[in-house]
């Protein structure tokens, strides 16, 4: 994870970099809207591989504690951890600014000043940075957690404990097949964005690969949600 994480890194603070100076320099236009819009995508893609990953642990963890009888230290070791380093919020900050930024890229025409939108910026940019940094150290330590736990269920694997039969994993709340239908219909919500806020329901002004990638992204899930489907929703 900690090289996914560093690839993403690396690719997005030199894209912020380039979308804070093509807007400085007021360059080509469109130059600086496409640039924007990567950068807020991949800063909120970015830093949700971080959340993500953090809560698939802390499940991962609890999962592990079910059904092996692993001591408590490495649960209370693991809720400390969030509380000391602040990952969420760090993490959090990064793509909210990202996203607000985007947004207010076209605020001149609901009356909002061009500077907040440069403040906003520069705050992304810094916001970002930090919470790349807090990331790394994050994941190492939270690699570390891991590794201690893979080792102490292997001590118990060639001690010979059984597994508790009565774990049966996380619970959902929903099924496979809905979470992905869920993710069809979101696929949508960029396309819509662009078509509805941006463009005030101008759909053919929306860029055609836009289009083409939401299509592609619902038809995805619409297969997943097909394919995961339970006898009982047959």
């Amino acid at each position: 994870m900690i090289h996914y994480y560093g690839a993403l890194g690396g690719l997005l603070l030199p894209l912020l970099v380039a979308t804070i100076l093509s807007g400085i320099f007021r360059g080509e236009p469109n130059l600086h809207l496409w640039l924007g819009l990567t950068s807020a995508i991949l800063a909120v893609a970015t830093n949700t591989v971080l959340i993500l990953f953090m809560i698939v642990t802390g499940r991962v963890l609890k999962v592990a504690m079910r059904s092996r009888p692993l001591g408590p230290e490495f649960l209370a070791e693991l809720n400390q951890f969030f509380a000391r380093r602040g990952a969420y919020p760090l993490a959090i900050l990064g793509a909210a600014s990202a996203a607000a930024t985007a947004v207010l890229g076209y605020g001149r025409f609901i009356g909002v000043p061009a500077g907040v939108h440069e403040l906003l910026g520069v705050l992304t940019f810094l916001s970002n940075a930090c919470a790349l940094t807090g990331g790394f150290r994050a994941l190492r330590e939270n690699q570390g957690l891991l590794d201690r736990v893979a080792r102490e269920l292997d001590r118990l694997d060639r001690a010979g404990v059984p597994v508790n039969p009565d774990d049966s994993g996380p619970d959902w709340a929903y099924p496979p097949s809905a979470r992905w239908a869920i993710f069809a219909l979101c696929a949508w919500l960029p396309y819509l964005y662009w078509g509805l806020v941006v463009w005030r329901g101008a759909f053919r002004e929306v860029p055609v690969f836009l289009l083409v990638i939401s299509i592609l992204c619902s038809c995805a899930g619409a297969l997943a949600a097909y394919r995961t489907r339970t006898p009982s929703e047959s």
